[in-house]
């Protein structure tokens, strides 16, 4: 981590050396400098520029005010050694000190050399010190890890700490260490036995209304170890028994790391800005959400479910990182056994640990920003949202303006009357910006990613999305199969059995530029909800596309039978093409349907505001070329159902072309979230019709006997697909994942 003071060039670029060491370590590349360089040589370094953009894990304008500012301090350090007496006197000074000056000079080289040598050895002992404290049992090197590793992350961080070791008869009968870190507002202290177990997280601050114990409880679950218990070791003298930790003992630095920076920042802006009251507007954007969570669940009369998909999320607070947080999706499968009425209630209650569910969330924190848009509240002022009261005679107030929100109501949102807000002064001599850190991360298309991009108003953002066209970087559909993405063809078979039908996808291979969204900085409060909608809409086309792409694993033994008898059923393929022109919008599913002989197209288009799709069959036509048949014969062509297609409709009570009704296409869609069974209802749906078409037009059979021979063959075969089938044109009961 970087040191505070740096003065010397060393220094400085050891600084500019972690500075770039954690921005690759952010960026999932490889910091070896073998690998670094062959990386840098590639001419289409794939996977790399779907996360180097603005909203990704790094703030890359920030990155570059850092380094430029090492690199003007280097700059300054050597231009000030040009213009001093040592430099002067190395090149034409006065001759009889100039052999004196140039051994003195040479003594400085050696001593940088030197320095330099010995400070990568102490870097190195260091980290091999780590890694052996990590992988000890023992709990007294247990211990000192813990603490010594909190500590040196505080300190990088910028705080101050504080370390004693007492004993606490009330809190355990062994020694205690207590870890205290200390910032203009935040006190946070760390108790740790000397068997290594980690006994309490208390989290304080200078001012008593943001005491919450969520808080504590998250950081003391990122720090305790995961062992379930300790294990007795008895020595050969049976004296002086020790407990251990298990081999695989660990703990999740990482993400402590992540949420003590997120206190820490807010800490520094408070130091560094002590009219602003950072940790006061993070608690009133709290505040907020869960007002408008009540109020949803008002109006809908405590539909939490409608709430979660149409309305503005549910909130939590200390959740996945210390602050509010919005859950905003989550799959169908991952729903499938929630008992609303028990989240209803774990949500009223806070209750963070009963909440098992793997939702979507933004954590709304704030983060350093070369220049902000932001404003914030007073101290005496507890929301930005008006409250129905103030709505209705509250019109300005001295520190902003009042903003009445007409994006909060449409057709398909919960609420029935804009919200008002309050939108104060924006401080541009702040550097600071709110921002919602998504967990996890989300695959978004380039125009997705433009608008969010949009929200913080900050210059150049937006206009950077676009920067990287290269064709060697992963498209948006690439990035979501993200395996074997060059192979030709992906098989579902979703039936058993010897009629099944194997689905063999593929995608349209022209470019949709992609990008994975880690951070989106915004501006307002007002402006969170923008983004669920935009990532609801962008998570329901990811799921759709993606469902198409998962392999299902099938019975090699099935395939070489269907391979060696002739026209066996197991042979039955459907070809289907998938393509995205308005990622996140549209999806269109091309296929050839084997029963009918007609080219259908499956238009799937995704609202905007609840994220919801929504199917029609857009074409049906006839397929020019003849079709082989599944029946025994295997070579019989469909003329004799081309002949049939001829007689009028009214003579046999069936429609000349097989269709479905959008709205129930919808409903298999919606309740499935998935494309192959939307696929497979089609087609069986369009089994059956066929069937009850060649039932009522069976009385014409007899005036026709070379059709009649070659419908009969194929009837028989279509009755022994169907074998298997479910209710004719039913839903399937879905397979749990």
């Amino acid at each position: 981590m970087p040191t505070m003071d740096a003065s010397t060039v060393q220094e400085h670029l050891r600084e500019l050396k972690a500075l770039v060491h954690d921005s690759l370590k952010q960026w999932n590349l490889s910091t070896d400098t073998e690998a670094a360089t062959s990386l840098a040589g590639m001419s289409n370094p794939t996977r790399m520029a779907n996360e180097l953009h603005p909203l990704g894990p790094v703030q890359v304008g920030v990155l570059q005010k850092e380094y430029k500012e090492k690199i003007a301090a280097i700059r300054a350090i050597c231009y000030s050694f040009a213009q001093g007496p040592l430099h002067q006197s190395l090149n034409g000074g006065e001759s009889s000190l100039a052999p004196a000056f140039r051994k003195y000079s040479t003594v400085l080289k050696d001593e940088a050399q030197l320095e330099e040598g010995v400070t990568a050895v102490k870097a190195s002992m260091k980290e091999c010190q780590n890694i052996l404290r990590a992988a000890s049992q023992d709990g007294t090197i247990k211990t000192d890890h813990l603490l010594g590793t909190v500590k040196d992350m505080a300190t990088g961080l910028g705080l101050e700490c504080y370390m004693e070791t007492t004993d606490k008869p009330s809190v355990s009968l062994l020694p205690v260490s207590t870890l205290t870190i200390g910032g203009t507002v935040i006190v946070i202290d760390i108790e740790v036995e000397s068997t290594g177990t980690l006994l309490k997280v208390k989290v304080d601050y200078s001012a008593p209304i943001h005491q919450d114990e969520r808080i504590e409880r998250l950081l003391a679950h990122n720090l305790r170890c995961k062992c379930s218990k300790l294990i007795q070791v008895v020595p050969e003298n049976k004296k002086d028994a020790t407990l251990n930790h298990l081999p695989e003992c660990s703990r999740d630095f990482d993400t402590f790391y992540r949420n003590l920076k997120a206190l820490a920042t807010l800490d520094s802006f408070q130091k560094k800005y002590p009219n602003i009251d950072f940790f006061h507007n993070i608690r009133s954007i709290d505040v907020d959400l869960k007002e408008l969570f009540r109020r949803e669940m008002l109006i809908t009369n405590k539909d939490l479910q409608t709430v979660f998909t149409q309305g503005h999320g549910i909130p939590f607070t200390h959740a996945e990182l210390p602050g509010p947080s919005v859950a905003y999706w989550a799959s169908k499968v991952d729903l499938l056994d929630v008992s609303w009425e028990a989240l209803t209630t774990a949500v009223e209650q806070g209750a963070n640990e009963k909440v098992k569910i793997p939702f979507h969330r933004i954590s709304i924190t704030m983060e350093e920003a070369m220049a902000s848009s932001s404003g914030y509240l007073p101290s005496t002022r507890s929301g930005f949202l008006l409250s129905e009261e103030e709505t209705q005679t509250l019109n300005s107030v001295p520190y902003g303006t009042i903003m009445t929100d007409q994006g909060s109501v449409s057709a398909t949102t919960i609420l029935q009357h804009p919200l008002r807000w309050v939108v104060p002064n924006s401080e541009p001599s702040v550097e600071a910006a709110y921002v919602g850190t998504l967990h996890p991360p989300v695959v978004v298309s380039e125009e997705v990613a433009k608008q969010l991009a949009a929200l913080s108003n900050q210059a150049g953002l937006n206009a950077t999305m676009g920067n990287h066209k290269d064709p060697g970087y992963l498209s948006l559909q690439e990035m979501l199969i993200n395996h074997n993405i060059e192979q030709a063809q992906w098989e579902i078979v979703l039936d058993q059995g010897p009629n099944a039908i194997r689905q063999l996808f593929s995608f349209d291979r022209t470019k949709n530029e992609g990008r994975l969204i880690h951070r989106i900085p915004f501006t307002h409060i007002s402006q969170v909800y923008m983004c669920t909608k935009l990532l609801r809409q962008q998570l329901a086309f990811n799921t759709l596309f993606q469902s198409c792409f998962n392999e299902t694993q099938h019975d090699g033994t099935t395939k070489r039978l269907a391979s060696i008898l002739p026209g066996n059923d197991s042979s039955l393929e459907v070809s289907i093409v998938v393509q995205t022109p308005q990622p996140p919008r549209t999806i269109l599913v091309s296929f050839l349907n084997p029963y009918t002989e007609t080219n259908m197209v499956l238009e799937i288009q995704i609202d905007a505001g609840t994220g919801q799709p929504s199917v029609q069959l857009l074409s049906s036509a006839t397929h020019n070329n003849s079709y082989s048949s599944v029946g025994e014969g295997g070579g019989q062509g469909m003329d004799g159902l081309s002949q049939q297609q001829d007689f009028d409709s009214s003579s046999t009570g069936q429609p000349e072309q097989f269709t479905v009704e959008a709205a129930k296409l919808t409903e298999v869609l919606r309740l499935s979230d998935n494309v192959p069974i939307l696929v497979r209802w089609v087609l069986k749906k369009s089994l059956a019709w066929m069937k009850d078409r060649h039932h009522y037009q069976g009385g014409h059979r007899a005036s026709m006997s070379h059709s009649s021979s070659a419908m009969g063959s194929f009837v028989q075969a279509v009755r022994r697909t169907s074998a298997n089938a479910a209710d004719e044109g039913g839903i399937l009961k879905r397979t749990r994942v």
